[in-house]
């Protein structure tokens, strides 16, 4: 002790020297933008001996003195050594690259450190065309809406393009925007007349970055095809409840269809009594029509008396495609020769029984008016799953009156036909007396209803021979019987 002075510490070793590994230190590209300066690191591992030295240099080969911490080296369970160096730069500068250096007695390392990232998605490239509403005001001029998300970082270059020549006016892009762990999402709008959108310009929106480089086009004809109408208006359709809904759930469901959406974003739907009181909507998902747009239904509930005794409903459509508000008012319409349905139930066909593979019971509902029921099957007074049966729509069935029929079939098989289970068609109305009418058959009822199955069939024709066989035969007696009595007398 007394060679090297009190308060020495010596490290006894038997390990041969090692070469550090090093490792780059980056923040995320999803870390807070705001951050300002950003921190990037550089990571030696298992060295030895302890003595290293670090050093920076940028992507020029300039060295940097500025900014730069070094951290004391630590010993590990290992017996090797463990140094980081910090080194602190812009925000701007954060995105280019940078080297680290490591001197060690034996040697020197070198990495490159830079800002790198995984977004959870791949970058995704959408272009919108104008919105066609906004040709309406004065200054007859759209947007086309380029959009990129889950870019790695904001070192992004965005050109707009007419006819392949780059655009240097009517641009707005806003810089690219941290959207968290999905990296950064890069806006731009173009500003485009009327007059060029009906002559059918090509638009493109190029983009290019260090990971990504994508173009997209858009123009009136690529957008249409040969529609004629390209851009359809946004409309609402309003859709009354059904009568099922009515007398099952004892309220009515009002639907307002909104379409020829080109996005759903900032769509918003109310639905308000007559004094104008909110009522609860609730917003469906979107779903694509055949013309490439969206619809969405937006529904309410209301008590099944308050529609039935006429109250109005209004629905209000916002969305940022409309300059303003779609309004549209629904009530319960007055219909005029209404007529409460007649109801005829159907056994099974001899023929179709005769082949001993189904059995099909029929439902035929004709003469109402409003056209608005519901059909159900039960068997032996159970419910039976709507898959089980097939029922048609309201047909016309006569104009003077206006009067409609439907028809329900029911596939059984045969064995369950003859095992004499019960069929009952339910029939539900607003102008039967309680609203709901049944019909049931079986087979016993057919049989009482002079309708024969096909194992009977035989036995039935040997009983009316056997009968008209019985009465003729009464009737000679009955004459053999008089004449002799004649000749009595």
């Amino acid at each position: 002790m007394d060679y090297w002075g009190q308060g020495t510490l010596v490290t006894v070793s038997s390990a041969s020297p090692a070469a550090p590994s090093l490792f780059p230190l980056v923040s995320s590209c999803w870390a807070d933008e705001s951050q300002d300066p950003v921190a990037l690191g550089c990571l030696a591992k298992d060295f030895l001996p302890e003595t290293i030295d670090f050093s920076w240099k940028d992507n020029t080969n300039t060295s940097i003195t500025d900014g730069i911490k070094k951290f004391p080296s630590v010993l590990n369970t290992a017996g090797t050594y463990i140094a980081t160096t910090q080194l602190s730069v812009t925000a701007s500068e954060a995105q280019g690259v940078f080297y680290c250096t490591a001197t060690y007695p034996s040697g020197k390392e070198t990495i490159k450190v830079h800002q790198s990232c995984q977004p959870t998605t791949e970058p995704s490239m959408t272009i919108r065309p104008p919105a066609r509403d906004q040709f309406l005001e004065p200054n007859k001029t759209s947007t086309i809406i380029c959009s990129v998300k889950n870019l790695c970082n904001q070192a992004v270059t965005l050109k707009w393009l007419k006819e392949g020549v780059e655009v240097s006016s009517g641009i707005h892009t806003v810089a690219p925007v941290s959207s968290g762990r999905n990296g950064y999402t890069l806006i731009s709008e173009l500003t485009v007349s009327e007059k060029d959108w009906n002559n059918d310009r090509v638009y493109s929106c190029k983009v290019e970055s260090k990971n990504f480089s994508d173009i997209r086009n858009t123009s009136k004809s690529f957008e249409c095809g040969i529609i004629e109408d390209c851009f359809p208006e946004i409309s609402a359709q309003l859709i009354p409840p059904n009568f099922a809904d009515i007398y099952i759930r004892k309220s009515a469901i009002l639907t307002c269809r909104v379409t020829n959406m080109q996005s759903t974003e900032g769509l918003n739907v109310i639905w308000t009594r007559e004094d104008g009181t909110e009522l609860k909507t609730s917003i469906g998902e979107q779903k694509v029509q055949s013309n490439g747009r969206f619809s969405v239904d937006a529904t309410t509930s209301v008590c099944a008396d308050e529609w039935e005794r006429g109250d109005k409903y209004t629905c209000e459509v916002t969305h940022p495609e409309l300059i303003f508000p779609l309004k549209k008012t629904l009530t319960k319409q007055p219909v005029t020769n209404s007529h409460a349905p007649s109801v005829y139930i159907f056994p099974p066909p001899t023929e179709q029984l005769a082949l001993r593979e189904a059995a099909t019971v029929t439902c035929l509902v004709k003469s109402f008016n409003p056209p608005d029921l519901f059909i159900k099957w039960l068997s032996n007074g159970e419910e039976l799953n709507a898959s089980k049966y097939i029922s048609t729509q309201p047909i016309q069935e006569s104009s003077q009156p206006l009067l409609y029929f439907a028809y329900s079939t029911l596939q059984i098989s045969e064995q369950e036909w003859n095992t004499g289970n019960t069929y009952t068609c339910l029939v539900g109305h607003e102008k039967l007396p309680l609203q709901v009418t049944q019909r049931t058959v079986d087979k016993s009822t057919v049989y009482l209803d002079g309708f024969v199955d096909a194992e009977e069939e035989d036995f039935y024709n040997l009983w009316t021979t056997a009968s008209t066989f019985i009465i003729l035969f009464l009737l000679s007696l009955f004459y053999s019987t008089t004449v002799t009595l004649i000749k009595v007398k």
